[in-house]
């Protein structure tokens, strides 16, 4: 099971209820994913990001409430299969994101680092780059916020590979 812990942007385009119980931690090992919404010009995108990684992928904001679960889950198993991850670890991973639940975005760091992203996404849709491609070069991206000490950085594509059990 995986939760989707959304902006309030984004619980409106998904039709939430305005009250949301508390829901369950997801059981996958990258953790709850935060889903936002970001407009470049026209173009809207969905972000999703994992709470535990701070892995990056990028949905079509069109037909997100229809589509969303299973548009997640090819993006990050595109991602993680271009990250070399071990094919066991993906399905794995992939086989938790089956069922969802939604919640309110409450860690702010995950926040913080989500508007980092958008200004990279930004540069990145200016270079014509694919949403995969994008997704690949944030996970390459140091972040304060998953460093192991203050001052520190770490790199989403590290920490979701020890995650996971693959690391190099």
């Amino acid at each position: 099971m995986v939760t989707l812990r959304c902006t309030r942007i984004a619980r409106d385009r998904l039709r939430l209820p305005k009250t949301i119980c508390e829901p369950p931690r997801s059981t996958g090992r990258l953790g709850d994913w935060y889903v936002h919404l970001v407009r470049f010009g026209r173009q809207e995108l969905a972000m999703a990001t994992s709470e535990r990684s701070l892995l990056t992928v990028l949905l079509p904001a069109h037909g997100l409430r229809e589509n969303i679960a299973p548009n997640l889950r090819a993006a990050v198993g595109a991602l993680l299969e271009a990250l070399g991850i071990a094919p066991e670890a993906v399905a794995q991973e992939l086989a938790a994101m089956e069922s969802v639940a939604f919640g309110r975005a409450t860690n702010r760091r995950v926040l913080g680092s989500m508007n980092d992203f958008a200004f990279h996404v930004s540069l990145y849709l200016k270079r014509g780059e694919d949403f995969l491609r994008i997704s690949r070069e944030l996970a390459g991206t140091p972040m304060s916020a998953i460093g192991e000490k203050r001052g520190h950085y770490g790199f989403p594509q590290d920490v979701a590979r020890e995650a996971l059990g693959a690391a190099e």
